[in-house]
This record gives structure tokens, sequence and C-alpha cells, in this order.
């Protein structure tokens, strides 16, 4: 299965990383994490698209970092990214989830807006429970299922299988109609975009590229991910939910914290 090029969009995007945007990607992991460190704390990042969210608990002083993605292009990115904070216990390697070694567990598994593009989320979550210490903990961030998954599903495929023409056309229509829905809802969309980065330092311009040719793609479901987990031994100590919508404009990844039943 072709995935969409993911590792081309971070790469532009790690140029905008600044320090307002760590701290705000240090903010995230704080409220996921329920620590103001992660001192002695091993910490395994699937996916780490730019390399912002292990920038991140470099700067929370975790013990060490193994950063892994399937796209060549995030690792290089990645590298690049982390070599500025001179850490190093720190491994980024170009890797499959689906290969990991589970004898090497991590009290941090974090991957953010990644399993629901592996082709088979299902069984990415399972491996990902593999990767937890005993007193560890897991979290992901899942998109939300709406009752337009299955449009964007087909959009993404068309997306990310077309030209940069195509592609722009279709990035410049949704940007438009997005700011004509602002516009009825009496909302400043110049005020919107400024404030973008608290979302974990991320950037509107380059999520909106992520999420139209974001394929494979599935969703899923609060009750749903609260059955899985509970079928694979875990509990669900946090949960950040964003808002239920149609999904007219896509939509955005719920986050989850699960630890091991005792």
């Amino acid at each position: 299965m072709k995935h969409f090029k993911f590792g081309e969009n971070w790469k532009n995007f790690s140029n905008l990383i600044d320090n307002n945007r760590l701290k705000e990607a240090v903010t995230s992991l704080k409220k996921l994490t329920n620590k103001k460190s992660l001192n002695n704390l091993s910490f395994l990042d699937i996916g780490c698209g730019s390399g912002l969210s292990s920038l991140a608990a470099i700067q929370l002083n975790c013990k060490k970092i193994y950063a892994i993605d399937q796209d060549e292009q995030s690792i290089k990115t990645t590298k690049k990214v982390l070599q500025k904070s001179r850490f190093k216990k720190v491994k980024v390697e170009k890797k499959d989830l689906f290969t990991l070694n589970e004898k090497e567990k991590f009290d941090i598994v974090y991957s953010w807006g990644v399993l629901h593009h592996t082709g088979n989320m299902l069984e990415a979550i399972k491996k990902s429970t593999k990767m937890v210490s005993k007193n560890g903990m897991l979290i992901l961030a899942l998109y939300k299922k709406t009752k337009l998954c299955n449009f964007w599903k087909i959009e993404k495929y068309i997306y990310k299988s077309s030209p940069k023409v195509i592609q722009n056309f279709i990035k410049n229509l949704f940007i438009f109609l997005f700011k004509l829905a602002m516009i009825l809802k009496r909302k400043n969309f110049s005020n919107y975009i400024n404030d973008y980065k608290k979302k974990r330092g991320m950037d509107f311009y380059h999520d909106v590229h992520d999420w139209l040719g974001g394929y494979p793609y599935e969703s899923i479901s609060f009750e749903e991910i609260s059955k899985i987990m509970d079928k694979f031994g875990y509990k669900m100590i946090r949960s950040f939910q964003v808002k239920k919508q149609i999904g007219f404009f896509g939509t955005a990844c719920d986050e989850y914290v699960f630890k091991l039943k005792k």
C-alpha cells in the first residue's frame, strides 16, 4: 500500500520550529503525561515526523529516546532537529512499528496522529501496547470517527495519488471553504491562524496538507478504543476529546493515556 509522503511536509514544517513552538509541544507533553519532568524515563516516539515531540521529551529531561518512522525524510528531519539539543542518548531509526523488538520496553510509548495511517490501526495499537514497561504509560492520539469518514478516505486516496497542481487546487479549495465557514460563524480567521501554534506547536497550513493527504486512513470512537484497550489489559487514565461533529472539514484527534491494569 502506497503511503502519503508525510516526510516532505514535516521537513518543510521543521523550518518553523522555534522556542515558542517547542514550548507549546512541551506543554502538551506535560498535560498528557501529567508530569513536570520525564527524568529517568525512557521515551519511544512512534512516527516521529518532524522530531518536535522527541525534542519536547528531551526538554523534559527524559533518560533516553528511541524515535522511529517509516518515512526516510522524517528520519532525516528528526535527526537534524534533535542534533541541536546535543542530547546523546537518542536513537533515530527508519523502522516499521510492527518489526520492533518487544523485549525492549519503554516508560512512555507515544504516538500522536500516526497509528490510523498504518493501514492496520488495530494491530498497530496492539503492537504499541507490547512496548510499554510494567509501570509505564501509552499515549495515543487517534482520529475521532465521524459520519463523513468514508468520504475523507476517498479524498485522501485521490489527494495522495495526484500531482502537486491538483493537490494545491484541493488544498486551496478546502482553505477557502474553511475561511468562509469561519466568516459565517463570525470568527476571525487571522486570529485562528496566529493561535494555532498553541496546538502542540503545530502550523495550520502544514496540518491541512497532512490531513488532506493522510492515507491510509482510519478513525475510531471513544467507545471503540475503550473496549479495545480493555481487551488488551489496559485502563484509560486520561483522555482529551475533541468536539463531536459531522466531519464536513474532517476530524481531529482524541488524545488518550493508558496504563496496564494491575
